[in-house]
């Protein structure tokens, strides 16, 4: 059997019936999730950063100076979700996807500290090492909701399949990221903000005085102009 025929028959296998929905509250990883017709449901909380103008430091400058800063940001950002108990998932060029449990409130306030301790981390602990190539820009969406979890690709080896998050939440966290920019490089949806508690919604100004952490923002989504909150606070990340 030639294998486009076989090929035909495996996506009218997927295509035809339902999956079997497993709920479950881990984050699963590849080999948890079957390649057939199985699928998981979590609810996650998302967080997605993204580089701005990427395509203009390859233009601007050499191979071997993209790889370095790309290296480097993406090294920060891993180091900081992991160490926020954030499970990274995807890595796309010039963006990080990862999520946290978000069946316990704590999931939500943990994706949004590490959002906050990544603006202080690029932003202004380790700004020097890139501004001698290039000042980053960047943009950190967060948003949480029910996620369905499939495994997709070849069967043959690992780096013929991964898993798919599938869940809006997944999207509008992205979407956000996509927009998002100095100062405010932090902007979360008005559901994530709705489960913050008063020390992620105060912050302290250079004079000392408690003021409101979060600005409105709005973004496009589904043909409308939906509501966001934005902020260019930021967290210091344990330095000891």
């Amino acid at each position: 059997m030639g294998y486009i025929k076989e090929l035909k028959n495996k996506i009218k296998d997927y295509m035809d019936g339902d999956y079997e929905v497993t709920e479950t509250n881990t984050i699963p990883s590849p080999e948890d999730v079957p390649l057939g017709k199985k699928a998981f449901k979590i609810k996650l909380a998302s967080l997605c950063i993204d580089l701005r103008k990427s395509g203009d430091l390859l233009r601007i400058h050499d191979k071997e100076t993209c790889g370095k800063i790309h290296k480097s940001y993406i090294t920060i950002a891993s180091e900081i979700i992991t160490k926020n108990h954030g499970q990274l998932r995807s890595f796309n060029g010039d963006s990080v996807l990862a999520f946290w449990n978000a069946e316990y409130q704590y999931g939500i306030w943990a994706a949004v500290i590490a959002s906050l301790q990544l603006k202080w981390a690029l932003d202004i602990e380790f700004s020097k090492y890139f501004e001698k190539y290039s000042k980053l820009d960047f943009g950190i969406g967060v948003d949480f909701g029910d996620v369905y979890i499939v495994r997709a690709g070849l069967p043959r080896n690992d780096n013929n399949n991964n898993l798919v998050f599938l869940g809006e939440c997944v999207n509008y966290a992205c979407m956000i990221a996509n927009q998002a920019h100095s100062p405010f490089h932090v902007e979360i949806s008005t559901d994530a903000h709705l489960n913050l508690g008063e020390d992620l919604l105060m912050g302290t100004d250079i004079y000392g005085v408690k003021r409101n952490m979060w600005s409105d923002g709005y973004v496009p989504w589904g043909g409308k102009c939906c509501k966001t909150k934005l902020t260019g606070y930021c967290i210091v990340a344990d330095t000891v």
